[in-house]
């Protein structure tokens, strides 16, 4: 089996500790224990005992995960080591070689990759940035054969930001239930939707249909390393099988903290935390793209913690972000990893001076290469 190399996260694991000012995260500033927890949790924490727990996720845990969703049961939940073992896993119970797989991009590629390595047959569908980066469901219906097996989105949209409409997402299901194929989503950005209520999940809207979420990014929680699976019984016991080939089982500790978590209240107070932050700096990155239109521009996004920047000068996308690197201490991620070259992913849940001295410093290498 040849995997190819997942570069988007190659770079960040090379690169994003080595930086001052590291803009190459698409998640929220994360909490501190002291900060999330009450004083009588604090004390809670120290009496958790360390051992195995259930290999699918504490059933506490899995109620209170299903509790998000109507109708729904802890078998209908995969509690996974983020959210990137759940991608893993959902692949692993879904698909084998000579299946279709029908990806929107540009995306997380980690599916991408991993179905390419075990012999899927991954076909694109392009999200058009006249449409506010979401795809043209004519272009989704050419693209499904008889021998798809799974459509797969990012909604919100890693690394546009982008939210799907009611319509879109309905259309969407509509084609899947038409072709009787699953259609997967990873949603661990719902939630962080800047200017609109939180739409509902694809998980609620289609029996075929299986989210990724978890903790790491909306939720500002990454180190807890808590992701889950949420779908059909069958297919959420499928995974499971999966799992006892991988990591065994999460964290006690991680478990605990996230049982906590994603309770209404306290989800709702983490999600508030996320946005107000998010707005805030979303502000600071218009102006900034203001003042700087002749380099840079960007459909604003509409939910997450980052941007998709177009910039205005002839260098490779991944030239441009290892420059930056070495030469002002700044740390991005290339369009080049979305197969997208002359953009630039920043990520906006920083503190605001971080990410208004990052951006100074771009600005000012973009204008040095001009001159």
């Amino acid at each position: 089996m040849k995997i190819e190399e997942f570069t988007l996260e190659r770079i960040q694991s090379l690169y994003e500790n080595t930086v001052e000012y590291n803009l190459s995260d698409s998640g929220v500033h994360p909490y501190s224990l002291r900060e999330l927890l009450t004083p009588e949790q604090q004390s809670q924490v120290l009496d958790v005992e360390l051992g195995y727990g259930w290999t699918n996720g504490r059933t506490e845990l899995r109620q209170a995960i299903a509790n998000l969703h109507p109708n729904r049961t802890p078998e209908h939940v995969m509690v996974t080591n983020g959210s990137a073992e759940a991608n893993f896993i959902l692949v692993m119970s879904l698909l084998e070689p000579g299946d279709e797989l029908v990806v929107f991009v540009p995306n997380y590629l980690q599916i991408w990759g991993w179905a390419r390595a075990i012999g899927v047959t991954v076909k694109e569908v392009l999200l058009r940035e006249e449409l506010g980066w979401t795809p043209d469901l004519d272009d989704v219906r050419k693209a499904v054969t008889s021998r798809t097996k799974m459509m797969t989105i990012c909604n919100p949209n890693n690394p546009t930001g982008a939210v799907l409409s009611r319509e879109t997402m309905d259309g969407l299901v509509g084609i899947a239930r038409e072709h009787g194929i699953y259609l997967h989503a990873d949603e661990v950005y719902k939630g962080a939707e800047l200017d609109q209520d939180e739409p509902p999940s694809f998980a609620d809207l289609y029996e075929k249909a299986i989210v990724t979420n978890g903790l790491s990014k909306a939720m500002a929680l990454p180190g807890l390393r808590i992701g889950w699976l949420v779908g059909p019984v069958e297919e959420i016991y499928t995974s499971w099988q999966r799992k006892d080939y991988t990591s065994i089982t999460t964290g006690a500790v991680s478990e605990f903290v996230a049982e906590i978590a994603v309770q209404p209240a306290k989800r709702q107070e983490i999600l508030s935390r996320s946005k107000r932050i998010l707005r805030e700096n979303l502000a600071l990155l218009q102006r900034w793209v203001d003042a700087n239109g002749d380099l840079f521009s960007f459909v604003p996004p509409k939910a997450g913690g980052m941007a998709f920047i177009r910039y205005a000068m002839s260098m490779n996308s991944t030239d441009l972000v290892h420059r930056l690197r070495e030469e002002r201490g700044v740390m991005l991620l290339p369009g080049d990893v979305y197969g997208m070259d002359r953009y630039i992913r920043i990520g906006i849940g920083a503190p605001a001076h971080h990410l208004e001295a990052g951006l100074e410093r771009l600005a000012a290498f973009v204008r040095a290469q001009a001159t």
